[in-house]
């Protein structure tokens, strides 16, 4: 995703109900929705309806987030791919999202792009290791590998007590990578931390579909060092100010590990 106008990073709530334009510029439709992918906190991909001028009806497209591109001064996201593509991927109903990775292979396929699981990418052993231990914690989810980015959003966060700590407020994105940056989190006042959001990484974040909760497995004494910031007053979202962040949590800034996972020598 290029040529976002030197914008890195969206909330979900503002991709959501985005404009999607042509090269002409032409209103095509909009996002209705971004889906996330609960073991990496990638966009799995955007849920886009068309407009009547494209002739589609009221189905819904699952779009790779690399087909989308931010056109800040249009306050839109151009779709780059025709009707006649969209048409031969195919759309779904409304109540009848894909949620597999086996169904989604197939969109992305279609597309001409390679599912991003599938993508080799050299992992170094402690990293692959990392991730394996994700995805085996992540087992328990009721083998949902999707959610919206709106489900997501106001779900409670509970510690490993089963606590309820506060909730999820909101979800940045970051617009090149195509994942969670991180979220936003409030507690209120159960660890004393009042009104204050709190970034916290993907990573230590862990779906609890049965209990309908995300369990934060972050130390009491770690957030209540951390760093907050006011409700109307957001920090500006940067690689710097992210990697601070993430260091200060013991977690790896996700596009440090992308790099070195990428070099010749770990393959």
């Amino acid at each position: 995703m290029v040529d976002k106008d030197d914008l890195d990073f969206l909330s979900a709530s503002t991709i959501k109900g985005g404009k999607v334009v042509n090269r002409a510029g032409e209103d095509l439709g909009k996002i209705e929705e971004i889906m996330i992918d609960l073991q990496s906190g990638k966009i799995a991909y955007a849920v886009l309806s068309f407009s009547e001028f494209m002739g589609l009806g009221n189905k819904f497209f699952a779009i790779p987030w690399q087909i989308l591109t931010l056109r800040l001064h249009e306050h839109a996201f151009l779709l780059g791919i025709t009707k006649e593509t969209l048409e031969r991927a195919g759309d779904f109903e409304k109540g009848n999202w894909p949620l597999t990775r086996e169904e989604l292979a197939g969109t992305y396929i279609s597309y001409g792009y390679q599912p991003y699981w599938q993508v080799q990418t050299g992992m170094p052993e402690e990293a692959e290791s990392e991730r394996m231990t994700r995805m085996e914690t992540m087992t328990g989810r009721d083998n949902l590998d999707f959610l919206s980015a709106s489900t997501i959003k106001g779900d409670k966060v509970v510690n490993k007590a089963g606590e309820h700590l506060g909730k999820i407020e909101e979800l940045m994105i970051d617009l090149e990578d195509g994942r969670v940056a991180y979220a936003a989190l409030s507690f209120g006042g159960f660890l004393g931390l009042g009104s204050k959001l709190f970034a916290i990484p993907w990573q230590a974040l862990q779906m609890k579909l049965h209990d309908h909760a995300i369990l934060l497995d972050i130390p009491k004494d770690i957030l209540e060092k951390a760093e907050g910031f006011d409700k109307d007053h957001w920090p500006v979202t940067n690689r710097e100010w992210l990697s601070a962040m993430y260091s200060y949590y013991g977690y790896q800034p996700y596009w440090k590990a992308e790099r070195i996972e990428s070099r010749p020598g770990n393959l």
